[in-house]
C-alpha cells in the first residue's frame, strides 16, 4: 500500500535539499569588513591636578578601516559594598569620536569617555563599554563589541 508518488517526491526533496546545502558559496564573513573590539577600560590621570579620566581602548581586528566616526557607550553602575548583586546606574553616556581616515586594520586608539569626578568618591563600580552600539559601522562580528571591568575608589583614588 505504499504510494510511489510520495516516495518519489520525498526522494526529490532530499536530493534538492542536499544540493542546496552543498552548493552554497562559502564566504569568509570578515572579508573586507572592520571588526571593532574593546581591548581595555582604564582610569588615567586627568589633565588637571587630582583628576582622573576614564578611557576605552578600541582595536580594529577586521580587514578594512572602520569609518570616520566611532560611537562608544559607557554605563557606570555602583555595586553596593562590592558584594550585593544589585547594581545602580550612576552614569551613562554615548559619545561619538571622529577619526580622520578611519581606524585602520590592526590599529588601536584610546578614546576619552568620562571624567571620574562626576562619580561618588567611595565604592565599587562596574564600568561597561560598548563600541558601535547602534551598529552604524557594518562589522564582521558584533558579538565582541562589549567589555565590563570593575573598579574600586576611596576618596577619589581609583584602583
Amino acid at each position: 500500500m505504499e504510494n510511489p508518488r510520495i516516495k518519489k517526491g520525498l526522494g526529490v526533496t532530499v536530493v534538492l535539499l542536499f544540493l542546496s546545502i552543498t552548493c552554497l558559496p562559502i564566504v569568509n564573513a570578515s572579508e573586507g569588513k572592520p571588526d571593532l573590539i574593546i581591548e581595555n577600560i582604564t582610569i588615567e590621570p586627568g589633565t588637571q591636578i587630582y583628576t582622573e579620566e576614564c578611557y576605552c581602548k578600541i582595536k580594529n581586528i577586521g580587514d578594512s578601516p572602520a569609518g570616520d566616526e566611532i560611537e562608544v557607550r559607557i554605563i557606570v553602575k555602583r555595586k553596593p559594598l562590592g558584594i550585593f548583586p544589585a547594581l545602580f546606574t550612576v552614569y551613562s553616556d554615548t559619545s561619538t569620536h571622529g577619526i580622520p581616515g578611519g581606524l585602520p586594520p590592526g590599529k588601536s586608539i584610546n578614546l576619552y569617555l568620562a571624567p571620574c569626578e562626576i562619580l561618588p568618591k567611595f565604592g565599587f563600580f562596574k564600568f561597561s563599554c560598548t563600541v558601535n552600539p547602534l551598529r552604524k559601522i557594518e562589522e564582521s562580528n558584533y558579538n565582541n563589541n562589549d567589555l565590563a571591568k570593575n573598579f574600586f575608589t576611596v576618596f577619589g583614588i581609583w584602583i
